[in-house]
């Protein structure tokens, strides 16, 4: 497992226990953490009804994961400097 982008403390987060974040897996897969829709951060009737618009749902084994813009930045700054990414 590694870490994919800047460290949370990089990226300015004090509480290390609560701070978003971005891991490979060794199989190639993603761990995203943030903060879980629907504890705290809630996706409006118009936020669900655009999700299906676009063709996205979350199915009964998911969640959806809200991730501030700048932790995802940082993993992909680091994914495209390796090529992993265009």
């Amino acid at each position: 497992m590694r870490r994919i982008g800047s460290t949370p403390a990089q990226r300015g987060c004090g509480a290390n226990n609560s701070c978003p974040d971005v891991l490979e897996l060794d199989t190639g897969d993603f761990l995203v953490i943030g903060s879980l829709v629907g504890r705290g951060v809630h996706l409006t009737a118009e936020g669900e009804a655009r999700m299906r618009e676009l063709g996205a749902s979350a199915g009964v084994n998911e969640v959806i994961v809200k991730v501030p813009r700048d932790c995802i930045l940082a993993a992909a700054k680091q994914l495209a400097a390796e090529g992993l990414i265009a």
